[in-house]
């Protein structure tokens, strides 16, 4: 309860008013009692509105009629509980986690309950399908386990989550999860462009791999007459972790504010450069964009990955490997005419449009024009400077000590020149011993490279500088990847069969997507500078914003009542970045559940 003054008829008039829970969840404001015009109080001392104020929250109004509601706004504060040491759940402490409803709140403003549920229906699913995915999701985003493991914890929400099913039907659940994966990427897409909104056309792309705890590659499905029907899974290739476990490809899309747009999964032989087309196929191209430009490193830059962006009026940014440029184009780079630096000389850059032709996936020869930027940077070549350090000096070294080539390291090949050599006199001769030597001009050229990047774009009307920008975005998707990897603890995988596989994946999908939207809602209500968070600014990182609503728990007391543990800083500023306010002072469960209700209409992603 406190004290109103307002304006009734132009007459400063006082109220006490208190503020209520209506039936919606949704809060309201109620008259207790009306006192009467101010001037019939006002002892015509400074401040006397705010003296009032402080001595009815002392228990002790200068308005002697309103005695009464001071007393029971000081009982209302105050709470006696009594606790019986037969009873066990008096006495000893089972804290449910109550951060989860963050979660669940932006799980359902997604769209992804509404897939589920439809699917269900359709498919006559008669296990609560729905909330098998959002326990899933909740256990890979705040304590990430088994799929058994996250089961057996289904017990640690203040809520149910899972419906009361069973451990198969969490298993059968995945089979589901995998049919209706397009759906769900769909609908989240929908969502997040009607509300967060997707940031422009650009779509960032990469590939990586997960591993799984088992040595055996799985073998493909043929016809019988030995056409690969479907393909294994598990495949030996070539692993970011570097290990020789059967892995498996991801090929993840995101938009410019590093939330996720859509991913695909391919056995772990095929190469980056053979994903992108079918996962642009599979997803970003049903998804309604009006243009996209795809933005990827030069592992996925190919002619027909190229033909592919441009299709139906797209574009692409695709970095190109200088050093494997043609020598005209690295002749150009070279050259310091045309490039603009920067004030401090750290930076500079330069563009040039050309026409060359390239052939399609049905081998359909076509004719693009793009544009060819070039850059340094003094932080780049610096680099390179120290990753190659050792190499460099072992050069040097051979430089003076030919002999040290019979160790060779495989680096080196390309900076060797053969000839045929008499082995006592050394003089070049036919048929005789083979002599190693360094092509210096190779060794200068190798040098004089470092710092430069080349990047290739349909964008002929971008700025160079944007350009850049737009592609220095890639590491928004890199980040994406360390976060399924660590904080969601996405490998090693330890399911099997390919749907299943699928399905633990779209999981990960999911929480990374819940996550990155706090993290947008947290940089938006600090206020940062749109130009400052070009470049990826996650306010708040994932493992943060984890162990925020990880910690974020209510023990039961009897009567009824729970005690949250303390709102710290970060978890304030998740919940601030939300719009989400509550009291959390000794609720009790029939409050929390009324707060459980409220998320869920509040649209938190809603910028």
């Amino acid at each position: 309860m406190n004290i109103v003054c307002f304006n009734n008829n132009g007459i400063p008039y006082l109220q006490v008013q208190e503020s209520y829970t209506k039936a919606d969840g949704r809060k309201g404001r109620r008259v207790v009692r009306n006192i009467g015009p101010l001037s019939r109080f006002d002892d015509g001392k400074p401040g006397y509105l705010a003296r009032l104020r402080a001595s009815f929250a002392a228990g002790e109004p200068i308005i002697g009629s309103l005695g009464d509601l001071a007393t029971r706004q000081a009982a209302a504060g105050r709470l006696s509980v009594e606790f019986d040491r037969s009873k066990d759940s008096d006495c000893f402490s089972d804290p449910k986690n109550v951060g989860y409803l963050v979660l669940d709140a932006i799980f359902r403003e997604l769209g992804i309950n509404d897939v589920l549920c439809l699917h269900k229906s359709r498919k006559q699913v008669g296990y609560d399908l729905a909330g098998i995915a959002r326990m899933l999701v909740f256990g890979r985003a705040l304590c990430p386990d088994s799929k058994l493991a996250t089961w057996e914890g289904r017990g640690g929400y203040l809520f149910d989550v899972a419906g009361g099913s069973a451990l198969k039907d969490v298993y059968a659940a995945l089979d589901e999860v995998h049919g209706c994966a397009g759906a769900i990427q769909k609908r989240m897409n929908t969502k997040v462009s009607a509300t967060i909104g997707r940031e422009g056309t650009v779509c960032y792309y990469d590939v990586t791999n997960y591993f799984f705890e088992t040595g055996q590659n799985d073998a493909d499905e043929t016809d019988g007459g030995g056409t690969v029907t479907a393909e294994g899974m598990h495949k030996s290739g070539p692993s970011k972790a570097k290990n020789r476990k059967p892995i498996v490809q991801m090929g993840l899309f995101c938009d410019t504010r590093g939330i996720p747009i859509s991913y695909r999964l391919f056995p772990g032989n095929h190469i980056d450069q053979t994903t992108l087309r079918p996962t642009m196929r599979a997803t970003v191209d049903q998804m309604g964009f009006k243009r996209v430009v795809v933005v990827a490193d030069g592992g996925l830059n190919s002619d027909k990955n190229i033909c592919h962006a441009i299709k139906n009026g797209g574009g692409y940014i695709f970095s190109k490997s200088t050093r494997k440029s043609d020598k005209k184009t690295r002749a150009w780079i070279l050259d310091e005419e045309g490039y603009a630096w920067n004030g401090s000389h750290s930076f500079k850059a330069k563009s040039q449009v050309r026409t060359r032709t390239v052939k399609d996936e049905d081998g359909k020869s076509l004719t693009i024009t793009e544009k060819v930027v070039s850059y340094w940077s003094y932080a780049h070549f610096i680099r390179e400077q120290r990753e190659n350090a050792s190499f460099i000096k072992y050069l040097e070294e051979v430089a003076e000590h030919p002999d040290k080539l019979k160790d060779k390291p495989k680096k080196v090949e390309k900076f060797l020149t053969k000839a045929q050599a008499d082995r006592q006199t050394g003089e070049v001769i036919e048929d005789a011993v083979t002599v190693l030597g360094l092509d210096m001009g190779k060794i200068d050229e190798y040098q004089s490279l470092m710092g430069y990047y080349t990047l290739l774009t349909s964008e002929l009307d971008m700025e160079d500088r944007a350009v850049i920008d737009r592609y220095s975005g890639l590491s928004r998707i890199e980040d994406a990847f360390r976060t399924i990897k660590t904080d969601l603890d996405g490998r090693p995988v330890y399911v099997r069969t390919p749907e299943h596989i699928d399905a633990h994946f779209c999981i990960c999908f999911i929480a990374l997507s819940v996550i990155r939207i706090i993290q947008l809602k947290v940089i938006n209500h600090l206020g940062r500078d749109p130009e400052a968070t070009k470049k990826w600014t996650c306010g708040l990182s994932a493992e943060r914003v984890k162990a925020a609503l990880l910690g974020f728990q209510a023990d039961a007391l009897p009567g009824g009542y729970l005690r949250t543990t303390r709102v710290d800083d970060d978890l304030r500023l998740v919940l601030d970045s939300l719009g989400i306010e509550a009291d959390f002072r000794i609720p009790t469960i029939e409050q929390l559940r009324q707060f459980k209700f409220k998320l869920r209409k509040l649209q938190v992603m809603c910028l």
